[in-house]
């Protein structure tokens, strides 16, 4: 299961994808073997073999450690990735270690 991003590239073209859907609140780390996409809330690490997803109303909690990591939302703890994409309001109050960060701007430009 892909899932698509505003520029229709399809993320999670390996493994399987959880998905943690807007209103619901997770207490505790997950571990996923695909993807993870965070519309909701986590108290605890996100880790992934492939990428995780923090959407605009997503909220992490905690470390968030994969391959790719997209946010959009919000992550109060480290992110550790290969490639770190930041869209709009995308915020990490935390430390980031990755290869490769790129960072949209507020405008979307």
């Amino acid at each position: 299961m892909g899932i698509f991003h505003r520029t229709n590239k399809s993320y999670g073209s390996s493994g399987d994808t959880a998905v943690i859907a807007p209103g619901t609140r997770i207490e505790g780390s997950i571990f996923g073997s695909g993807g993870v996409h965070v519309d909701g809330e986590v108290e605890g690490d996100v880790v992934a073999k492939s990428y995780v997803i923090i959407t605009s109303t997503g909220v992490v909690r905690g470390k968030v450690e994969a391959r790719e990591v997209y946010l959009s939302g919000s992550v109060y703890g480290d992110i550790w990735c290969i490639e770190l994409e930041i869209f709009g309001g995308g915020e990490c109050s935390g430390e980031i270690e990755a290869m490769r960060v790129t960072k949209e701007s507020e405008n979307g430009v």
